[in-house]
């Protein structure tokens, strides 16, 4: 059968034949191209957009090749190490293990060099030139570029920066930053309550736990039941300072207290409870209170008597009381003493 123009038709199993290679072939390709990274990636999308844009030419895809091609050629990022943290933010409890995960790749550099830092007001290594600051040898260690701690206390936590340098990169240094945080459970808080005071007078207990992390809430107990302050109650507390305030003290604030810190992490803890006796002034002290109170009253009472008499001129001087002096004549004026080393002689006397 011949085709239109005198030549012959080629039969449809050739044809497919021909696609099925081209396709193996651009698959081996797409793969050839991927195993070289980010670089391989790129080139694979221009050649995709160069197949598409043989099949309907359009100028926006000629553009989309062009820009393809400049960031292939031009671009240095893709020849650089990259570091990337999975779990930028670790939270664990206390004596437990920390992991800090650290993922890297390189182009080239198949050997890179790892360093583990904290960071902060200074800077301190944690793994260095293939070995452990001595701060955590023995309780750490490195799989790939992920860092463990075992048995973290609180000073583990902080900032933590992995550093991974490829010298056979464009670009060879790639970092990543992990936060610890580690938690800790309450621990016995430190409770500050007077053996004994005065009916009448301010008082004011201190608990406070400097240890727990979160940070703990506090809650104070008389006679072991717990004390809620409302709008009728004679006190305030402040649960996150660990503060009960008393205005104004009476009889019946006697008791034990005590006070119990609590966070998220573990069982609260609680101080030993401590008498608190409220006592009456003696004798004594009452009469010398009575006493300073009046002569307190007198003072006062004097002042405000001598400013109304100023005021109302009472306590002015007559000036027609005042005696009246006569003197005598004004004697004169001794004679100038005249200096004798100085003294010259002006006449001659002759006798």
């Amino acid at each position: 059968m011949a085709a239109r123009g005198g030549r012959p038709a080629r039969a449809p199993r050739q044809l497919s034949g021909k696609r099925e290679r081209a396709r193996a072939c651009s698959s081996r390709g797409s793969e050839k191209l991927q195993s070289f990274g980010a670089k391989g990636k790129l080139m694979l999308t221009l050649l995709t957009h160069a197949r598409s844009s043989a099949r309907t030419p359009d100028p926006g895809n000629s553009m989309k090749m062009l820009a393809l091609l400049i960031t292939a050629l031009c671009c240095p990022a893709c020849l650089s190490v990259t570091v990337s943290s999975s779990k930028p933010k670790v939270e664990v409890h206390e004596h437990t293990d920390a992991v800090l995960s650290c993922e890297f790749r390189t182009e080239k550099d198949q050997n890179p060099r790892i360093e583990w830092k904290r960071t902060g007001k200074a800077v301190t290594f944690v793994y260095f030139n293939n070995k452990f600051n001595s701060t955590y040898a023995g309780r750490a260690k490195i799989d790939g570029a992920t860092l463990t701690i075992h048995a973290v206390t609180q000073k583990d936590s902080g900032e933590y920066r992995c550093e991974v340098t490829a010298s056979q990169d464009h670009v060879n240094l790639g970092e990543a930053s992990v936060t610890l945080n580690v938690l800790v459970p309450p621990h016995v808080p430190s409770c500050d309550v007077p053996s004994s005071v005065f009916v009448g007078s301010g008082l004011e207990l201190h608990c406070k736990d400097k240890l727990s992390v979160p940070p703990a809430t506090y809650r104070w107990y008389k006679d072991n039941r717990a004390l809620t302050a409302t709008a009728d109650t004679p006190y305030v507390i402040d649960m996150r300072k660990g503060t009960l305030k008393l205005n104004s003290v009476s009889k019946t604030d006697s008791g034990m207290y005590r006070c119990e810190s609590s966070n998220s992490v573990g069982a609260p803890k609680s101080c030993v409870a401590q008498q608190l006796q409220v006592l009456d002034y003696p004798l004594y002290m009452t009469i010398l209170i009575s006493g300073a109170a009046v002569f307190v009253a007198l003072v006062l009472i004097c002042c405000v008597c001598v400013c109304v008499c100023r005021r109302r001129g009472c306590c002015k001087e007559n000036k027609n009381t005042k005696s009246s002096k006569s003197f005598g004549p004004v004697p004169p004026p001794p004679p100038p003493i005249h200096n004798l080393k100085h003294y010259r002689q002006t006449h001659s006397f002759i006798i």
